[in-house]
């Protein structure tokens, strides 16, 4: 760690610690039908190759807690199950093995039931994630900073009176600027682990900027135990721009940091195809080191030389390759890949 992070709870999730100043913990959500079974372990598994430390799934009906069973005994991750409306959904996933659970207290607002909620993950001992987005708010509730941190505080209140402190608060909004707005005054007023995300954040590129406008600046301050980055479509991306965002901020993870030059003109060879190779490779087998792929001579042979390993164009279809600062040789691109990934693996 480069700077000290906000101090906060330590809140237990299976084999996980959330808070207390460690690490900011990755997490991201599937996007199959949890009854699947095959398909969730699959993208689970995938998830937590790219990263991933935590994974949450949709609960939406009784085949789906009947897949969740299955699925929390064939993972080493723990798992959160996602519960809206159904209070009974809550209980039976915590006693199928879901380590954490994720509510909104705008859907599932009954005393009585949250109570029965809170026994069993006392029980089991099992974390409880409030999340309060600005899009499920009470109706007569407007969103804004200081009405979200009151029902927010509210609920905690609820909870405390209640015997329950395993928990973690999110704040999130659609809006990069309120959702850094909501988690600043949250860190002053919350002693509870945050997550940070960017709810509903859109495509891969909106969701990247979003989260960047919206997090970068609460991570530099320390503020933020977890994390996710939401991105329509595939999940599989979100655990690996969460370790870049993370990177960039200064909080050291595990991943290779990779240099590329745009291209123009000069460049004659594939150094699109061979980046995503490269990168593809890299994101799932992560070093701390840094890559260098490099269109031409021009900033290629400065730029290579810097890093630990180096790709710059010397003719049409011919790449050089550099190796902490001296030259590797001159190879196709295939062959230029082969040799890359057997330097990589033994550095």
């Amino acid at each position: 760690m480069l700077y000290l992070r906000n101090k906060t709870n330590k809140v237990h999730v299976g084999n996980i610690t959330i808070g207390g100043q460690n690490k900011v913990v990755i997490q991201s959500m599937t996007n199959t039908k949890t009854s699947n079974v095959s398909d969730t372990l699959s993208q689970i598994q995938q998830l937590v190759k790219n990263g991933c430390e935590l994974v949450r799934v949709a609960i939406f009906d009784e085949l789906d807690l009947d897949g969740l069973k299955e699925i929390c005994n064939k993972v080493d991750c723990p798992i959160v199950a996602d519960i809206h409306y159904n209070y009974l959904y809550a209980i039976k996933a915590i006693k199928l093995g879901a380590k954490k659970i994720r509510i909104n207290p705008g859907n599932i607002s009954n005393k009585k039931q949250l109570i029965q909620i809170i026994n069993i993950a006392n029980e089991y001992k099992a974390a409880i994630r409030i999340g309060i987005n600005t899009g499920s708010l009470p109706k007569n509730v407007k969103p804004t900073v200081s009405n979200i941190i009151k029902c927010a505080k509210q609920w905690i209140k609820f909870f405390e009176n209640n015997n329950f402190t395993n928990l973690v608060i999110s704040l999130k909004s659609s809006n990069a600027f309120l959702t850094k707005d909501l988690y600043l005054k949250a860190a002053s007023q919350i002693k509870y682990p945050l997550h940070l995300g960017v709810t509903e954040a859109g495509s891969i590129i909106d969701a990247t900027m979003k989260s960047t406008v919206g997090l970068y600046g609460l991570l530099k301050q320390g503020i933020g135990d977890t994390i996710r980055i939401s991105i329509s479509g595939s999940p599989l991306d979100e655990p690996i721009v969460a370790k870049k965002l993370l990177s960039i901020a200064g909080i050291k993870q595990n991943l290779t940091n990779v240099i590329a030059c745009p291209t123009c003109g000069r460049c004659q060879y594939n150094l699109d195809e061979l980046l995503s190779k490269i990168e593809t490779y890299v994101n799932t087998n992560p070093k701390e080191l840094t890559i260098a792929i490099m269109g031409c001579s021009v900033n290629g042979v400065g730029e290579c030389k810097h890093a630990n390993i180096g790709v710059y164009g010397v003719a049409k279809n011919k790449v050089m390759l550099i190796k902490d600062g001296k030259d590797f040789g001159v190879f196709s691109t295939n062959e230029a890949l082969k040799q890359f990934i057997n330097i990589y693996n033994n550095y």
